[in-house]
């Protein structure tokens, strides 16, 4: 790299981070982020660590946990949605607990999905966060053929109290079919197209008062889906955004980094 490219790029990071610095200040708090993986994914992706390392160097508290769904975990997943929930609960008051006073919660995939679902069963967060959202429980239902009636067992079986019992159900993750070993209570938890795991349905129930920043890569499997049923259903806020890139569904939160950060720090009180 040339001498005055090097420095005209360090000059462009260091105007970015003090001027997001500076909006971080101006809208009254600390942040703190909470970033989910995806499904079958890690904490460690690049481009979480990407937005994770900007928003610490301005100042943000971050944490990217390991969440149930990390690598084969997801295939033997035993944790509802609400029981996720309070595990996320956990996460924002270790935030706190460091001196956050505005949590924002997001994620890539199902990482975003669950944000999203967060956000409407607590509405109590500053903003939410959905990089490439995915995991369609509606689409899963329509793909595959055993679903439907899968759902119909697991929802019996819940209804008599055998919600414990171990239960066998089928899956996608971007177009590859899988079968996770569960319990019949988290099958119906997390499979349930009008559940608390799916997009559509939860959408229109966020709250005006959290603005949703949804970034969607124009490879994404998803990419002509998303903004009308998820977006748009749910974007109440007038500081909501809808970022493309020119990325897959894999590489979009790291083609947004630098949006994504500018976008929290702009975050109005």
């Amino acid at each position: 790299m040339k001498r005055r490219e090097f420095f005209a790029g360090v000059s462009a990071a260091a105007t970015f981070a003090a001027s997001t610095d500076l909006a971080i200040a101006q809208a009254g708090g600390t942040f703190g982020v909470l970033l989910m993986h995806g499904k079958q994914g890690r904490p460690g992706t690049p481009g979480l660590n990407d937005i994770s390392s900007k928003l610490s160097g301005i100042g943000a508290r971050v944490l990217m946990p390991s969440m149930p769904w990390e690598g084969q975990g997801w295939e033997r997943i035993s944790v509802t949605v609400d029981q996720v929930h309070a595990m996320i609960d956990g996460f924002v008051a270790q935030l706190r607990g460091q001196g956050a006073q505005r949590i924002v919660v997001g994620g890539q995939s199902l990482g975003a999905n669950m944000a999203l679902s967060y956000a409407v069963a607590r509405q109590n967060i500053a903003a939410c966060v959905m990089l490439a959202p995915g995991h369609s429980p509606a689409y899963v239902s329509r793909t595959y053929s055993d679903v439907p009636g899968l759902l119909e067992k697991a929802a019996a079986m819940v209804k008599e109290g055998q919600g414990a019992q171990l239960f066998k159900g089928s899956d996608d993750n971007q177009g590859s079919k899988l079968t996770i070993n569960t319990t019949a209570a988290a099958y119906l938890s997390w499979m349930n197209p009008r559940g608390q795991a799916a997009m559509q349905a939860q959408a229109p129930l966020l709250p005006p008062s959290i603005p949703l920043l949804m970034v969607m890569g124009r490879q994404d499997p998803a990419f002509n889906y998303n903004e009308a049923n998820v977006y748009k259903p749910a974007a109440k806020n007038p500081y909501s955004k809808y970022i493309v890139v020119n990325a897959g569904h894999r590489d979009t939160d790291f083609a947004a980094s630098a949006q994504v950060v500018s976008w929290i720090g702009g975050l109005p009180t």
